[in-house]
């Protein structure tokens, strides 16, 4: 009982420290207990006092995250290079059960814990998993990196106490008013704005289907011309894209220069061109310029093999959302399955040739967020997917 008190004690500190200021590089690392962790010799852990491992790396990660999957084989591969001086913890926000699943599909070196709060991750104030925290045996935080960044070096430089430089993203404090930050009410008929980057504010888009707006406005907020372009002309897929100019130019999340924000309401009677109308904006006042034009590309075709299997919507409105784990809509065709959710996540864009024009309730359920663990959600619901070469428009970037 006294050690829960003083574990509970030391989380309510945390919890505290956080809603002020994220953990950061120097900061000691609080005594939490990892716990459960699925795959070790021990169920929970607390990192000792005086450890004999040299760097503790928490990487936060998910069995959702696809880029996720080979920086934990390269963080395995570390740890083995290392193992006298490296402990790896791998801290996902997955459910123990959805962890034993992944583990049967891919076994782990890795300590795998879940924390389904994300409570650590929220600490550190990281903007996106796929970052770690590097805790030394005195238990300060010697680095906050993404992932993909650790290598042997590091490990070397930081075994021998020198310091590197920390790379990793962290959320900015959020700026809220309670009020609209374009300053858009629905007593007006119609406006616009594109402005640079605003401090304060997480990267986001917005379709306001429902009232008071009923489809007449969209929304970005510090996003870059791709992310405005792509939705303006119906583009899909990331590989629907070709850049004449650099690519940077274009997309650079890492310069806030290159960052928007664009709002659009336009009057009703025209909503159905509001589209049309973003193109002309965005061409008349943005540095970068697009166009489309067709190709023959390579994509994957959606077909069905057992229509029973998906159920028939009784909504006519269409909402959904998605993650790494699945795709949740109702009233959705399978044109909407396609565009909105398979070609954000598979490597080539999707092309509905099921052949069905109803509106279903789609729900899938992937364990693991890889193009096997996709096909297998998809296959659940009487859907297959196959290559294939189609003419698509392809838009392409310019000045």
């Amino acid at each position: 009982m006294k050690k829960l008190l003083i574990f509970a004690y030391l989380v309510g500190c945390l919890q505290t420290s956080a809603q002020n200021t994220a953990l950061k590089v120097g900061d000691i690392f609080p005594h939490i207990l990892f716990k459960p962790i699925i795959n070790a010799p021990v169920k929970e852990f607390l990192i000792p006092a005086n450890a004999n491992t040299k760097l503790y790396i928490i990487n936060f990660w998910g069995t959702w995250c696809s880029p996720c999957i080979p920086e934990m084989d390269k963080l395995a591969k570390l740890q083995i290079t290392n193992q006298k001086d490296v402990r790896v913890i791998a801290l996902s926000d997955d459910s123990p059960e959805r962890l034993k699943k992944y583990l049967i599909k891919k076994p782990s070196k890795l300590w795998l814990a879940s924390d389904t709060s994300f409570f650590l991750y929220k600490a550190f104030g990281f903007s996106y998993v796929g970052q770690s925290a590097i805790i030394n045996s005195k238990h300060q935080i010697v680095a906050l990196v993404k992932t993909d960044y650790i290598n042997q070096k590091m490990i070397d430089d930081l075994l021998k106490g020198n310091k590197i430089r920390s790379g990793a993203e962290i959320k900015e404090q959020a700026v809220t008013s309670g009020k609209d930050i374009f300053g858009v009410d629905s007593t007006q008929s119609e406006s616009f704005t594109i402005r640079g980057y605003m401090k304060g504010q997480q990267s986001m888009g917005r379709h306001y289907i429902n009232a008071p707006y009923n489809g007449r406005r969209i929304s970005y907020i510090n996003v870059c011309a791709t992310n405005m372009y792509k939705d303006a002309f119906d583009i899909v897929s990331s590989k629907q894209i070709i850049y004449e100019i650099e690519e940077k130019q274009v997309c650079d999340y890492d310069n806030k220069n290159s960052l928007y924000c664009f709002d659009l309401l336009v009057k009703p009677e025209q909503k159905d061109s509001l589209k049309s109308i973003m193109k002309k904006k965005l061409l008349a006042v943005l540095p970068i310029k697009a166009r489309t034009e067709q190709k023959l590309i390579p994509v994957y075709i959606l077909k069905c093999s057992d229509s029973t299997k998906l159920n028939k919507s009784t909504n006519e409105k269409f909402s959904y959302s998605f993650s790494g784990r699945g795709f949740d809509g109702t009233a959705a065709t399978m044109k909407d399955f396609s565009s909105t959710y398979l070609s954000n996540e598979m490597d080539l864009p999707v092309v509905d040739e099921t052949g069905l024009s109803q509106r279903f309730d789609i729900k899938t359920n992937v364990e693991v967020r890889t193009l096997d663990g996709i096909k297998k959600s998809l296959h659940d619901l009487g859907l297959t997917l196959e290559k294939a070469e189609r003419k698509l428009d392809m838009l392409i970037f310019y000045k």
